[in-house]
Parts: C-alpha cells; structure tokens; sequence
C-alpha cells in the first residue's frame, strides 16, 4: 500500500524483476473497514504462472494506475519493521522505501505478515542495486 494525498491509499501488487519493479494497482482508497482486503490478491501471489509470466507482470503494469521503475533509476531500497500512523487495525509488517536516483523516493506498507528485510533483499538482488 502507498499513501497519497496524506490521507488517501492505494493497493499495488509489486513485482521485483530483472530491470526493475512493476506495480500493478489492485485497490484505490480503502479504510478500516475492510481490514483484510488484501488478502485475495496475496493468494494470487501464490499462483506460480502469474510470476514466472513476466509478460503478464509487464501488461498489469501498464493499466491505469499502475508503474514501472527502472532499475538504473533506483539509488537504493530500505527496510523498516515499523508500522505506518494512520492504518488502524489493517495489518501490516513495515515499509520498503524507495530512493530514486532524481532525490524523490516512493515508500510501500507491507501488508499482512512479511518479513521487510527479506523484502528489500529480493528487490535489491532482482533489480541488481544497492540496499
């Protein structure tokens, strides 16, 4: 998940690969209410066709809402275990933060549990950057 418009959210599945990351947005803004929301798109994470189909992870990209990030605009990736303010009873397990060789940076809550430095190891070695 990542915050925008201070208070507002959004749901992307990631995909850390060779060139860089994809984001695929699955959720706009979503509240308390719906505490595990997010996890029907963690099962689909499950499914071995969708990750080994990197053509696919390239199309999700592509739709409204979604990104790519170029590994060579990537300056380094942190991990931190410690919780978001503002997520109330929405589980999650840290953040991944970012740094993009122009200064900005983007940083994603984990959701659900997940270990972040296992996170940010894969990143760094799929894309071929610095932690």
């Amino acid at each position: 998940m990542e915050y925008y418009g201070l208070i507002l959210n959004r749901t992307y599945l990631v995909f850390a690969a060779p060139g860089g990351l994809y984001g695929w947005k699955v959720e706009g803004p979503v509240s308390n209410a719906r505490p595990l929301f997010y996890e029907p798109y963690q099962k689909m994470l499950d499914d071995p066709e969708l990750i080994r189909g990197r053509g696919a992870v390239e199309d999700l990209a592509k739709l409204k809402g979604g990104f790519f990030i170029p590994d060579l605009e990537i300056a380094s990736v942190v991990a931190s275990d410690k919780s978001k303010w503002g997520m109330g009873g929405i589980p999650h397990s840290g953040r991944i933060r970012v740094n993009l060789t122009n200064g900005k940076w983007r940083e994603f809550i984990l959701l659900g549990c997940v270990n972040p430095d296992e996170i940010r190891d894969r990143i760094v070695a799929s894309a071929s950057i610095r932690a």
